[in-house]
């Protein structure tokens, strides 16, 4: 999928209206409080503040005047004065605040005086772009636009309506923040609630019982399941469904890889299985050309931009596969038939252990010098396996990477659709690459999937903090693929004792 699109179609849809994601108690722990009618004067006023800082250039008229009267300034230097005046309104319109907001998060001159802020509208700090766009859109374009070609009615007017619409919405949001998202709140960050000690003790592994957290289900949530719509997924959702009865699971969501197709069949299964089920999707992205995983959940799935995404996915797999085995055709020497690889390929997907067990079972390909390790010689007990891993693994001759949209695109598309963003498995990315996970962590997430089989307990116990401190939603999931892999559904490590911070998330939609 590429970036281009992305940004173009976003720009285009009409964001819809979200229910409620975050309850009143987490607000307060931000130092957060809804905005209310009550709050209408302040508001008022800090855009009166506002108004007034981004007119400020304007003054200087007056001091303009003086001066011509004082006959410190000639009337001929006012037309140079004149435009050195306008260049400044121009700037203080279009920097001024713009600056404020992006640097304090939200809070402009106006509303840091009256304790106000800008949020997103899920109860996350926004992104400086998104309050940028917020301010320029809805405040400074129109502004220059209706002054040039109506004078000051205009922008009066305008100004009126948005205030109509304001006072009568229930939640008090702007027509601008419909569409971005967004929404005011009163701020008070001296009534920030600190996180209490229970809440961090609740999910504190038993050290008596650490063979149970890593071996069977305590838990009855599984948020992370694929089933054979995922590439490499082996069961339908039904069976799915079948297997999460037996093991006595009462909560499931089954998030394939970039395609949301599940979903619909899912809900049925839900209802038939009495299993409480969260719609979900895993979403392939990339941030600095490192792959990350994102997890969108509740999301509008019938959204066209959730085909595009599986389209995108389909023809970047494909092209990455074709590349991938011309590579190996150059340091074989031989053709691989990649449209034969490709017919009946359900996911455009070639990947290196295809490409193995292809050329070392078929005659044609035995006398390769290349091929005889894999053969009958030390890699013969696992050959596909070491071969895919010898030539395409990452770093390797034949290794081809696969272009990913940008996280920030995956975030805005997750949001846009109502739904909310978790990482997925971010254990890796915080031992590999801290940097990085820190710069993700300061993009518009709303959770970490802190549970998951290949964390360790040091692992979770750090997601764990961060996740508090940042008051992040936390998930779990075994993310399954197929059994003869080891992997089973439930197998979360997740203790019972966490299961309530986890059905915190769960519950964030009702």
């Amino acid at each position: 999928m590429k970036r281009k699109w992305m940004g173009e179609t976003m720009k285009n849809k009409q964001r819809k209206k979200s229910s409620k994601t975050i309850s009143e108690d987490k607000i307060l722990v931000k130092g957060y409080r809804a905005f209310e009618k009550s709050d209408m004067s302040n508001r008022l006023f800090a855009f009166l503040t506002d108004v007034c800082v981004m007119l400020l250039p304007i003054s200087i008229w007056n001091i303009l005047f003086l001066a011509i009267f004082g006959s410190i300034v000639s009337i001929a230097g006012i037309k140079i004065i004149s435009i050195i005046i306008g260049v400044l309104l121009l700037i203080s319109i279009l920097l001024f605040n713009n600056f404020i907001y992006t640097q304090t998060k939200g809070q402009s001159y106006g509303k840091k005086i009256f304790g106000l802020r800008v949020i997103t509208k899920t109860g996350k700090v926004a992104m400086q772009r998104r309050l940028l766009m917020r301010e320029l859109i809805g405040f400074d374009i129109p502004f220059l636009i209706l002054l040039y070609f109506t004078n000051m009615l205009g922008v009066v007017a305008y100004w009126f309506i948005n205030g109509l619409v304001v006072f009568f919405e229930p939640k008090h949001r702007s027509i601008i923040d419909f569409i971005m998202g967004t929404k005011v709140v009163t701020y008070d960050p001296s009534a920030i609630v600190p996180q209490s000690e229970p809440v961090k003790q609740t999910v504190k592994p038993k050290p008596q019982q650490p063979v149970k957290i890593m071996k069977e289900p305590e838990t009855t949530i599984d948020l992370h399941i694929h089933s054979n719509f995922s590439a490499n997924g082996s069961n339908n959702v039904e069976e799915i469904f079948q297997i999460a009865k037996e093991k006595g699971l009462k909560t499931i969501s089954i998030t394939d890889l970039d395609s949301a197709k599940s979903i619909a069949i899912a809900q049925r299964m839900s209802a038939l299985y009495h299993i409480n089920y969260v719609p979900g999707i895993e979403i392939n992205a990339e941030l600095y050309g490192k792959r990350i995983r994102v997890l969108g959940y509740f999301v509008d799935y019938p959204h066209e931009l959730y085909h595009q995404i599986e389209n995108d996915a389909l023809i970047n797999e494909k092209q990455a596969s074709i590349e991938r085995v011309r590579k190996f055709e150059n340091i074989i020497g031989l053709k691989v038939p990649v449209e034969k690889l490709l017919a009946n390929n359900r996911f455009q997907r070639i990947p290196g252990e295809m490409i193995a067990e292809y050329v070392l079972n078929r005659a044609e390909y035995k006398d390769s010098p290349l091929l005889q390790p894999y053969l009958s010689g030390s890699k013969a007990m696992n050959p596909y396996h070491e071969m895919a891993k010898d030539f395409f693994a990452y770093g390797k001759l034949c290794y081809v990477p696969v272009k990913y949209p940008e996280i920030q695109d995956v975030l805005d598309v997750i949001h846009l659709t109502n739904g909310i963003a978790i990482i997925a498995h971010p254990g890796k990315l915080m031992e590999n690459d801290p940097g990085l996970m820190e710069q993700v962590l300061h993009m518009d997430i709303d959770g970490l999937e802190v549970f998951h089989p290949s964390h360790t307990k040091d692992d979770i116990a750090k997601l764990l903090k961060i996740a508090m401190d940042r008051k992040l939603f936390v998930s779990a999931g075994s993310d399954f693929y197929r059994e003869d892999r080891g992997e089973r559904i439930g197998k979360t490590n997740c203790p019972k004792d966490a299961e309530k911070i986890v059905e915190m998330f769960v519950k964030a939609r009702g």
